[in-house]
């Protein structure tokens, strides 16, 4: 294939691309701009741009005008910003990085170079994949935005099995610690009992809303990395969440995903239950720790912040930038060994390992329900729960996920922090994930009441525990 250098022009500065000569001519595409991979109008060229990842079709500029045929849903600009070294000028489609819900691009992702927001589709796609987030996009009545992302794009549906570290089945587990007496079901209060009897619970619930004093450990996005404890995150975070509204924000501070991960399991990275957290929390307590790197709202000088870095995870791009999972800088993880002494970076009052530890007296509540859910999230904020992941939720977006296409991946422990109704798509959960904040909607994923059995059992600690020092 012949490739020429080209460049897009800012107002200041060019920037380095090459266009395909070569390319796959396509008279049945659906406007200009589309993915050189499903074929070009016979009036474009397929053009990657240096340091931007993907491509896309571009048509010709007429003086200084660019086509207005874009695909479907797609709201980005056409602008000719594209020029070869003979001068032959290009359109291409610009964006705006960093949106809250990037749909501007369409099924394309917005990628950001020296400034500039230019929509490409991401590389080569896997045929399997393709062929998914095709159906996704194109069933009437979807209600969220499948995208291709660089990391599974060449890798058949079903690539996320390494982060999904949920071992057997979680509500069996559950029920079997309810039975040894470890857990008991959640009883809502006298005035919760009478809102969920007759039916008056807010039609919606944000818990960083409901307990401002706690907004920013409830909307800490945290990262596990390339290893599967999704479990001990989704606890850790929720734990967090509980401890400081119990306390009324005196205690807000993260506990340590490290400690929960690496001292409750020997393998850690290899999965576990969502029960663990809980009952090591209890019995032995936790120590502080944030963010690899000291990075996210709380920063760092904690006990023991995670060790394993931060990783792109399943998705689009958008503005993530940490290496995709297995991509040098983010290896597949083994399980390191607990900490036993805090992190050298720590800072007082958190140097010591063993007078760091945070711990709840009082029970360990479990729900089983949608309304009972809803009440332990009104009385005491954010539950861990776990869910079954497809193959097609590999590729979500934004919007509010229901199971479209694709085999069962594995199960994938969460954090709810409220739900809501959506006009098109019905109930949801807001979830938070552990797949940074440039995963989903800004680390968190809506999803449908019932999906996946999301809401068959949630935990966490009981609305009136107490919560201090070991």
């Amino acid at each position: 294939m012949f490739v020429a250098a080209i460049t897009a022009f800012a107002p200041e500065k060019l920037i380095e691309a090459q266009v395909k000569h070569t390319y796959t001519v396509n008279s049945d595409a659906n406007g200009h701009y589309g993915d050189p991979s499903a074929g070009c109008m016979a009036d474009e060229k397929a053009v990657q741009i240096t340091g931007v990842a993907g491509d896309v079709c571009t048509p010709a500029c007429a003086g200084t005008t660019c086509p207005t045929d874009v695909p479907s849903g797609v709201t980005a600009t056409p602008v000719c910003a594209l020029q070869d070294p003979t001068g032959n000028k290009y359109c291409i489609l610009e964006c705006t990085p960093g949106q809250k819900e990037d749909t501007q691009c369409g099924t394309a992702s917005c990628k950001s170079v020296q400034g500039v927001g230019i929509c490409t589709y991401d590389d080569t796609v896997h045929p399997e994949r393709a062929k998914m987030i095709q159906e996704i996009n194109s069933k009437p009545g979807v209600t969220w935005t499948a995208k291709a992302h660089p990391r599974f794009s060449t890798e058949a549906p079903g690539a996320s099995k390494n982060l999904l570290g949920v071992k057997g089945n979680w509500g069996v587990d559950i029920r079997e610690a309810h039975k040894a007496g470890e857990i008991k079901p959640y009883v809502p209060s006298p005035h919760v009992a009478k809102m969920i009897e007759a039916d008056t619970l807010p039609a919606s619930f944000d818990s960083a809303v409901a307990f401002p004093q706690c907004a920013k450990t409830i909307n800490d996005i945290r990262d596990q990395s390339n290893c599967g404890c999704c479990w001990a995150f989704g606890g850790a975070e929720a734990a967090s969440d509980r401890m400081c509204i119990a306390s009324n924000a005196t205690l807000l501070m993260p506990l340590s995903a490290q400690d929960v991960c690496f001292n409750s399991n020997f393998d850690g990275c290899g999965g576990g239950q969502i029960t663990t957290p809980w009952s090591f929390i209890k019995s032995k307590g936790a120590v502080t720790g944030g963010n690899y790197g000291g990075t996210g709202a709380f920063g760092g000088g904690w006990c023991s912040s995670f060790s394993l870095p931060h990783c792109h995870h399943h998705g689009p791009v958008g503005n993530d930038p940490y290496p995709a999972e297995g991509a040098p800088g983010c290896p597949s993880e083994n399980s390191p060994r607990g900490p036993k002494a805090c992190d050298s970076d720590a800072k007082d009052p958190h140097t010591t390992y063993g007078s760091d530890k945070y711990t709840f007296t009082g029970d360990t509540h479990f729900g089983t329900n949608v309304k009972y859910i809803k009440g332990m999230l009104v009385e005491g904020g954010p539950v861990e729960t776990a869910f079954t992941v497809y193959e097609d939720f590999e590729n979500y977006a934004g919007g509010v996920y229901k199971h479209v296409s694709g085999a069962m991946a594995g199960g994938h422990a969460v954090k709810i922090v409220g739900w809501g109704t959506d006009p098109s798509a019905g109930d949801y959960w807001k979830v938070a994930n552990s797949w940074n904040p440039y995963w989903g909607e800004k680390g968190f994923f809506r999803i449908a009441f019932g999906e996946g059995g999301i809401d068959d059992q949630v935990i966490a600690s009981a609305k009136d525990a107490k919560w201090g020092k070991k």
